[in-house]
């Protein structure tokens, strides 16, 4: 049984410029991953009124250029086999090309580390919540190529405007990020964000337990009526309410 509980966050000014930097961060990052998954599925694609019938117009070594064709295990697997040795050991290669399909989700999820470099701002977000960016375009991608069990496929992902990415998710939270602060407030815990103090009107049965959170932003930042930037101060003045929905499966 998952029961899915929601909570009014009431962050400070400092966490609310920290809240609006991740939403951003996660927006920009969820539009360049999903721009390479189009950019890959719509070079190996051709009209059916004009398609070749003896070879594909693009060239294989174009189609898997800039790829890596294999990935290095960079540690020890966490599922065991009966004796209690991991299935996958650190250093086992592995490859990113199967049957034709190139594996996109672990090729991004491997590639974040060139994305901190590159841009260091990305640092300052947490490692889960960035990779829970990729698991979304994987997801959103999937249920697009992929058709359910009538044969029906959902609507082609779109890429996020500003006002349209609006919450970022913890795959790994417990009860023991609900604690009190130094002004015995309840506060959820959360990393790269701090202690953020919360309406907790439902506490948390004794017999569940604490597996995921997502920030959810509820009313967007007010604009300037002559530009297009954000006014970082009416948006304090207006204090956004933020609601974190806490997934607590037995």
């Amino acid at each position: 049984m998952q029961l899915t509980y929601k909570y009014r966050l009431k962050p400070t000014k400092a966490q609310l410029i920290k809240i609006a930097a991740h939403l951003e961060l996660c927006r920009r990052q969820y539009n360049y991953r999903l721009g390479e998954r189009f950019r890959w599925w719509e070079s190996t694609r051709t009209p059916i009124n004009a398609c070749p019938l003896t070879a594909s117009i693009v060239p294989v070594e174009e189609i898997y250029k800039n790829i890596p064709l294999t990935r290095i295990q960079t540690r020890d697997g966490r599922k065991k086999d009966e004796n209690g040795n991991p299935i996958t050991k650190k250093g086992d290669v592995f490859s990113n090309i199967e049957g034709g399909y190139v594996q996109w989700q672990t090729i991004q999820l491997a590639d974040l580390k060139n994305t901190k470099k590159l841009f260091p701002e990305y640092k300052k977000l947490d490692s889960q919540v960035l990779q829970d960016v990729v698991n979304r375009v994987e997801t959103s991608f999937s249920n697009f190529t992929t058709p359910d069990k009538n044969g029906n496929r959902r609507g082609k992902p779109k890429f996020k405007g500003f006002h349209y990415y609006k919450s970022f998710t913890y795959p790994q939270l417990d009860n023991l990020n609900i604690i009190k602060d130094e002004q015995n407030r309840i506060c959820i815990d959360l990393a790269k964000i701090g202690q953020v103090p919360m309406v907790f009107h439902r506490p948390i049965p004794t017999e569940f337990k604490v597996k995921t959170g997502t920030v959810i932003k509820k009313i967007g930042l007010n604009y300037e009526s002559g530009g297009g930037t954000p006014s970082l101060k009416k948006a304090l003045e207006q204090r956004e309410k933020e609601a974190c929905g806490l997934t607590v499966p037995s």
